[in-house]
């Protein structure tokens, strides 16, 4: 897909079979699927319904195996990641990456350590202009 802009949030459910996707970093067939995502109790027509969405979208390739089909990622976590980050900063911190940074401080998530390596990766962000 290339430009992240174009790649747009994904609902929970389709996200868990991208998670698994990435996971088995291989094509997997819907039995395997169902296994790995055993948890959700989904049921096939469930499961093949998002699959669909999923290609629709274009996050999931198929391929003939057998009588089945494998199903392999079209899109990387790579590609995936600045999305969902972009999202979450923005519904939980209206866009600001300091809010994010405040909230992180104020609950004592970030040790000295943290900020350091949070100074020293700003730092080079900056560099790199």
């Amino acid at each position: 897909m290339g430009n992240n802009d174009n790649i747009k949030r994904l609902p929970d459910a389709e996200l868990e079979i991208m998670k698994e996707l990435w996971a088995a970093g291989e094509p997997l067939t819907r039995p395997q699927l169902e296994q790995r995502l055993a948890r959700k109790s989904w049921t096939s027509t469930t499961l093949l319904a998002l699959l669909a969405r999923l290609e629709s979208k274009g996050f999931v390739s198929r391929q003939k195996q057998g009588k089945g089909y494998l199903y392999a990622a079209a899109v990387t976590r790579q590609e995936y990641l600045p999305v969902e980050s972009r999202s979450a900063l923005g519904r939980m911190f209206g866009g600001s990456a300091r809010n994010l940074v405040a909230a992180l401080a104020e609950t004592h998530a970030l040790s000295d350590t943290d900020i350091d390596e949070l100074a020293a990766y700003l730092e080079q962000l900056r560099r790199k202009g």
